[in-house]
C-alpha cells in the first residue's frame, strides 16, 4: 500500500500494488489498473475499470504521465518519459480491505523483472520517436476480416485490432530498445487472426530491421514484424471493435 504525494489538484488516494493489478482507492471507490515495470526502471499503469461510484471513463493524471520510476528508501519517485518528477509513492499503514493483506509473489512475476536479451546482431534498438503512427504485420500469415494493425500514440497510448477484435493500452520505451505495454479489455469474436497486440503485450524490446518494427520477448524470441503504414493518416489510439 503505497500514498501519493505531490499529485497536486489530484483527489487524495491510496494506492494498492499486487502483481496482478494497482488499485486507486478514492473517494467514490476503486479504480482497478493494469501496470507493468521492469529492472531498467520503466513503469506503466493504464486504469482499466472501476468499481463502486466511480466514473468508468476515470483517469489519473498522474498515473497517465508516468513512464519510469526509481527507488529511493520507502519511497518510490514515479518520472514522466523526461525525467521529471510526477509523485512520490510512501509506504503506507494497513491496506484498506482485510482480503487484499496479504499476497504472494510468484517466481514468473520475479522473472519478468529480470533484464530482458539484448537485441540480435543487426536490428537498431527502437527509440521513443520511432514508434508513433500506424503499424500492420508483414507476414503472410492469416487473411482476417479487417487489417490488422497498431497504431502508436505520442501521448503513451496505443490502439489496435488483430482483425477482429479492438484492445488497447499504454506504451512506455526505454534505452537499448526496451518496451513494455499494458493491454485492456478486449472483444472476443472469433477469427483466423493475426494477434498484434499479443505482440505487443508480451514484448520486452523493439528494433529495427531497416524500416521494419521486429518485436521481441524477455529471451530475444522474435514476437511478430510489422511495417509502416501511411494509407491511414487519421491515427488514433481508441480501441475498435475491428
Amino acid at each position: 500500500m503505497w500514498t501519493p504525494v505531490g499529485i497536486g489538484a489530484e483527489p487524495a488516494s491510496v494506492v494498492g500494488l499486487t502483481p496482478e493489478e494497482l488499485t486507486v482507492y478514492q473517494t467514490c471507490g476503486e479504480l482497478q489498473a493494469a501496470w507493468k515495470a521492469d529492472s531498467q526502471g520503466l513503469f506503466i499503469a493504464d486504469v482499466m475499470s472501476s468499481s463502486d461510484g466511480c466514473d468508468p471513463d476515470t483517469r489519473v493524471a498522474w498515473l497517465d504521465k508516468a513512464a519510469g520510476y526509481r527507488v529511493d528508501g520507502r519511497t518510490v519517485v514515479l518520472v514522466d518519459v523526461d525525467g521529471a518528477t510526477i509523485a512520490h509513492l510512501v509506504a503506507s499503514g494497513k491496506p484498506l480491505r482485510p482480503d487484499r493483506e496479504s499476497f504472494e509473489v510468484p517466481a514468473e512475476f520475479r522473472r519478468s523483472f529480470a533484464p530482458p536479451a539484448v537485441l540480435p546482431a543487426g536490428l537498431t534498438p527502437v527509440v521513443r520517436q520511432d514508434l508513433p503512427g500506424r503499424w500492420v504485420p508483414v507476414s503472410d500469415g492469416p487473411k482476417p476480416p479487417n487489417q490488422p494493425y497498431l497504431a502508436f500514440g505520442t501521448d503513451g497510448r496505443w490502439a489496435g485490432s488483430d482483425g477482429c477484435n479492438g484492445s488497447g493500452g499504454g506504451w512506455v520505451s526505454g534505452p537499448a530498445g526496451t518496451l513494455l505495454a499494458t493491454t485492456g479489455i478486449t472483444t472476443l469474436v472469433g477469427c483466423d487472426n493475426v494477434p498484434v497486440g499479443s505482440w505487443l503485450s508480451s514484448a520486452r524490446r523493439a528494433g529495427l530491421d531497416g524500416a521494419t518494427l521486429v518485436l521481441l520477448d524477455q529471451n530475444a524470441a522474435e514476437l511478430g514484424r510489422l511495417r509502416r503504414d501511411d494509407s491511414d493518416p487519421d491515427i488514433t489510439t481508441s480501441p475498435s471493435g475491428e
